[in-house]
């Protein structure tokens, strides 16, 4: 089986179950429902829920070969398993403090060491000091914000388990700068790699990016309430900063669709997982999608380069993809 093709299931089966579970059955909860609605709802909700479940085994079953093809490493194999472990253990019993401290310690080492491995791999993969900036960026922004949502959620379990009093004060602040990365990622993805030329990309992103600015502008709150329920962000940023985020970020998919598939499926994995993922299954999305994402990929030009070569050996420029 064609190992991008698990990419891409587990990218689009995100996206539905994000769109329909937690964007539009949500939205529609206001919504009056005569039978005939009735009956529509329950089937997209039902849709939902079984894109939800494959999209649970699926990320369980590419973390743990995640686990396998990095096991030389050693320390993020044992993170790894040890969240498919104790996620699987959820299921039967409700864990004690230091057992979901744990879980929550392990989401961090993961992302951590993620970083690292990327960091180490640009040194050896990229020789110019410009593309390998580019490159860590890519990972690192998301990466900050996985890591800012993570410790979030952690600090109030420590702080029980340590009886002391809390939550911190500094964990709004966290927050609102985790939710910061998550903006400035979608800058450095377009940046690099979604500059693109066609005005069908940027005509196309369009259309959620303004669906969003009229639904903020006839109903901010509601909005708010939505957007918090599906991608854990509080939109404490000025409005069209979101919108222009939402733009870029449309742009950026389309513009790889086609050229590298693999940055388009992450990007949607990241923004299926949300925020500060709620859910493990979510949680395995955003790790995926950080090490797809740490993978080498061709960066955006303004202008084709042709190296100059003898005319007996000339050749088209080649673009370098992840197989």
């Amino acid at each position: 089986m064609n190992q991008q093709m698990v990419y891409k299931w587990l990218a689009v089966a995100a996206l539905v179950e994000w769109l329909l579970v937690r964007t539009l059955t949500r939205a529609a909860i206001h919504v009056p429902k005569s039978p005939l609605v009735i009956a529509v709802y329950t089937a997209v909700n039902r849709i939902g829920l079984v894109s939800a479940a494959f999209v649970a085994l699926l990320a369980v079953v590419l973390l743990l070969w995640l686990a396998w093809r990095t096991r030389q490493a050693i320390i993020l194999p044992i993170a790894l398993v040890g969240l498919v472990g104790l996620s699987t253990l959820f299921l039967f019993i409700v864990p004690p403090m230091w057992v979901a401290l744990t879980y929550q310690l392990f989401a961090i080492v993961a992302v951590i060491l993620l970083i690292v491995g990327h960091r180490y791999g640009q040194e050896v993969a990229e020789p110019e000091k410009k593309r390998k900036w580019q490159g860590t960026a890519v990972v690192l922004f998301p990466a900050c914000a996985l890591l800012a949502g993570l410790c979030v959620q952690l600090l109030p379990n420590l702080y029980r388990l340590l009886s002391w009093p809390g939550p911190p004060s500094f964990s709004t602040f966290l927050f609102n700068v985790g939710e910061s990365f998550v903006v400035g990622s979608v800058m450095v993805w377009w940046w690099a790699y979604g500059r693109s030329r066609s005005r069908r990309h940027w005509l196309i992103a369009t259309v959620p990016a303004l669906f969003f600015a009229l639904s903020f502008w006839r109903d901010p709150a509601m909005t708010g309430i939505l957007t918090i329920w599906s991608t854990g962000l509080t939109l404490f940023l000025p409005w069209p900063v979101y919108v222009l985020t939402l733009w870029l970020v449309g742009v950026t998919v389309l513009a790889n669709w086609q050229m590298q598939p693999t940055l388009a499926w992450a990007i949607l994995l990241l923004a299926a997982a949300g925020y500060a993922p709620q859910l493990s299954s979510q949680l395995f999305c955003a790790l995926i999608a950080l090490w797809l994402l740490g993978q080498p990929f061709a960066m955006t030009q303004i202008h084709a380069v042709h190296h100059r070569q003898p005319d007996s050996f000339r050749t088209e420029p080649q673009l370098i993809t992840d197989n």
